[in-house]
């Protein structure tokens, strides 16, 4: 069964940008990973300062190795210094289709 992740990070007032390119900058290596479906970052319509990653992994141990992956463990050292609040929620599918 795969896992589905949804991951919310707000960022700090006038950090957008930067936690914009972060976020950005992870894209292709994480892409490239074993196990990964699918790998998306969107961003509130109505707050821009809201971005909301949506994910899917092939299984939980496969989320667990990317969040040990190294351009995630530096990523995640960056993360304090441009980031209000986040939450990651990995899900089990209950019922429909890709979201």
């Amino acid at each position: 069964m795969t896992v589905p992740v949804v991951a919310i990070f707000v960022a700090k007032p006038g950090a957008e940008a930067r936690l914009e390119a972060l976020f950005r900058s992870v894209i292709p290596a994480t892409l490239a990973e074993a196990g990964c479906i699918s790998y998306q970052l969107n961003r509130d319509l109505d707050d821009p300062r809201r971005f909301v990653w949506t994910e899917e992994w092939a299984s939980r141990q496969a989320l667990e190795q990317h969040l040990a992956a190294p351009h995630i463990a530096a990523l995640f050292a960056q993360l304090p210094e441009h980031v209000e609040s986040s939450q990651v929620i990995a899900l089990g599918r209950v019922a429909g289709g890709r979201a």
